[in-house]
């Protein structure tokens, strides 16, 4: 679903370099937008933004234009404001959800509030990325070039922290991804160790998902994590451009590279400015083909209803919905 533009066209949104996606319940869809990179006429990148949609593709509209430099990961608390890391200026920032209507926008009035400070102490910041929350509304934020988790309240009080560069058990190189299951577990997309790790909710080690060695469970600078129902994980992989799902003990279930059959109201226009797409679909006669497949696979979330959303760099969402009558048929 969507496409690579700056604004939603009727019911059908808009994505410039979607980053991550959360999906709080009720069918509803928050995507973050990096945007072009540069501010505009009107003095905003107003390309960078949340969205705010529906599983279906109905498009609701967007907010928070052009108040991030370099955002990253999204989430919503359980009171329903939206989260958003900006990994460039080491800050968290919160908003209502206040659709605008383009053009316009309010940077003093649409922001809730921001936390964070540079640094490299409990409770600063260096390119947070991923951002989690848990049931009771504590914040996990994955501290990419601190490399580490840490945890702080909604408002940016520091509670705990865990991790140090290295490839060990409990060491990251440039984490990126996170998520929480049912049970309190976290899973980090460990992006430069071409692994997930997965943590008690205080940080200790339980066990890894994928190699950089081998094809079965291979990983190559994951970006997102996701976790269903029945605690299988999804992998987004952005370095095999695919999505590698574990059984729960970490067995190799199989891997989605994008099987699209048919595309969304928006049509094919989805290459976002991406130059590998571009030099392949100037000398390409399987342009269709080409276009099912996922670009550089970026966020992941699973919602409650076991349908995996993949924001990919070709300015879309790729929907899979898991068959559980297929895993368990009736004799």
């Amino acid at each position: 679903m969507g496409r690579a533009t700056g604004e939603h066209n009727g019911r059908t949104g808009g994505y410039v370099y979607p980053m991550d996606v959360a999906a709080p319940g009720n069918d509803l869809l928050y995507v973050i937008s990096r945007g072009l990179g540069f501010k505009g006429s009107r003095g905003v990148d107003a390309m960078c933004r949340i969205g705010k949609t529906t599983i279906d593709e109905d498009h609701i509209g967007d907010f928070a234009r052009g108040q991030f430099t370099w955002p990253c990961g999204i989430d919503v608390s359980n009171d329903g404001d939206i989260y958003v890391s900006d990994e460039y200026v080491n800050t968290i920032s919160w908003f209502a959800d206040k659709v605008m209507i383009f053009p316009e926008f309010d940077l003093k009035k649409e922001r809730l509030g921001t936390w964070g400070e540079t640094g490299s102490q409990n409770g600063q910041l260096r390119g947070p990325s991923g951002i989690e929350f848990d049931a009771e509304d504590n914040l996990y934020v994955v501290d990419s070039l601190n490399n580490r988790i840490q945890k702080f309240t909604k408002r940016g009080h520091y509670i705990s922290c865990w991790g140090e560069l290295g490839s060990d058990h409990g060491q990251f190189n440039r984490p990126w991804g996170i998520t929480i299951d049912k049970a309190g577990d976290v899973y980090i997309a460990d992006w430069g160790n071409h692994r997930v790790q997965k943590f008690t909710a205080d940080g200790q080690y339980i066990m890894s998902f994928g190699t950089s060695r081998g094809e079965a469970g291979k990983l190559d600078q994951p970006s997102g994590v996701a976790v269903d129902s029945d605690g299988d994980v999804y992998v987004a992989d952005w370095g095999r451009r695919c999505v590698v799902i574990f059984e729960p003990t970490g067995e190799v279930i199989t891997s989605l590279f994008g099987d699209a059959t048919e595309f969304s109201k928006a049509g094919i226009y989805n290459i976002n400015r991406d130059p590998e797409s571009i030099k392949k679909l100037r000398g390409s006669e399987g342009t269709m083909e080409y276009l099912t497949k996922l670009g550089r696979p970026l966020g992941i979330v699973v919602d409650n209803n076991d349908r995996i959303v993949i924001t990919e760099t070709r300015g879309r969402m790729q929907v899979y919905w898991k068959d559980h009558a297929y895993l368990t048929p009736s004799v």
